[in-house]
């Protein structure tokens, strides 16, 4: 009869619970896989010491294009959308691939960048900073709000737009760093589906805090936001979009060349 009673309160309490449910995937030795929410949120866990790892970013000229396109040129286990972009497909922000800038591309203090060095050297751009270009980046990404602490920030003298858009829930791509700057964090987030709208902005911080990561930025979203990996994409789009994927002005994408 006790052990009736443990097994009986351990399933109305497992019933009462939030789905907290994790699936996780190894793509490689170095990368893996989560899911979680239902399978709503994605999180891809990079291991940067890994000598095998090499990041890349959309090359010069090659946009606009789909992730999915831009993973399947590449040979990319992993790959996401990247900046806000304009109506001709100009990524805002600094953007540097393969360690050639894009022309008119530059750091703003509104803009929040993820740089890093051909050895996997990594840094997030903190809030409120205008940054030089260093020589020895390799692959750089621009995203806009600073996540940081488990809140995000939005530059000073930002539109009115900044704060709307992080405190409605969205579909969101994002990279974060631990730090020791070993790993690299890719939280793709899934919204505007029946039952699930997406994240807010202050959700997205709180769930890199769980991670211990401190500083991540958030990139372009909505319905841009996509995840391929091993070529197939992971993520639902929006009901709207049905089953078409958004070209997109630029990409960010990881590959282990230890994977044949």
């Amino acid at each position: 009869m006790k052990t009736l009673l443990v097994v009986l309160m351990g399933w109305c309490l497992g019933a009462l619970a939030p789905a907290v449910a994790q699936s996780t995937q190894q793509v490689s030795a170095c990368i893996a896989h989560t899911s979680q929410n239902s399978a709503h949120v994605h999180i891809v866990k990079v291991d940067l010491s890994c000598p095998s790892v090499q990041l890349v970013g959309t090359a010069v000229g090659t946009a606009p294009t789909t992730v999915k396109n831009f993973a399947f040129r590449n040979r990319l286990n992993v790959a996401i959308n990247a900046s806000f972009f304009d109506p001709q497909y100009r990524p805002q922000g600094l953007v540097i691939s393969d360690g050639r800038r894009w022309s008119d591309t530059r750091d703003t203090r509104q803009h929040a960048f993820l740089a890093c060095t051909a050895d996997n050297r990594c840094r997030i751009d903190k809030p409120n900073h205008k940054a030089e270009v260093d020589p020895h980046w390799h692959t750089v990404i621009s995203g806009w709000q600073n996540l940081r602490g488990g809140t995000y920030v939005c530059p000073r003298g930002a539109s009115a737009s900044c704060n709307r858009n992080a405190r409605d829930a969205h579909p969101r791509t994002s990279v974060g760093l631990s730090r020791d700057g070993r790993w690299l964090y890719i939280i793709v987030v899934e919204g505007r589906l029946p039952g699930f709208a997406g994240f807010t902005l202050n959700q997205l911080a709180r769930l890199y805090r769980s991670l211990g990561v401190r500083d991540a930025i958030n990139l372009d979203g909505g319905g841009s936001t996509t995840l391929v990996i091993n070529n197939k994409r992971i993520n639902v789009l929006p009901s709207r979009q049905l089953f078409l994927e958004r070209s997109v002005a630029n990409q960010f994408g990881v590959r282990d060349a230890a994977v044949r």
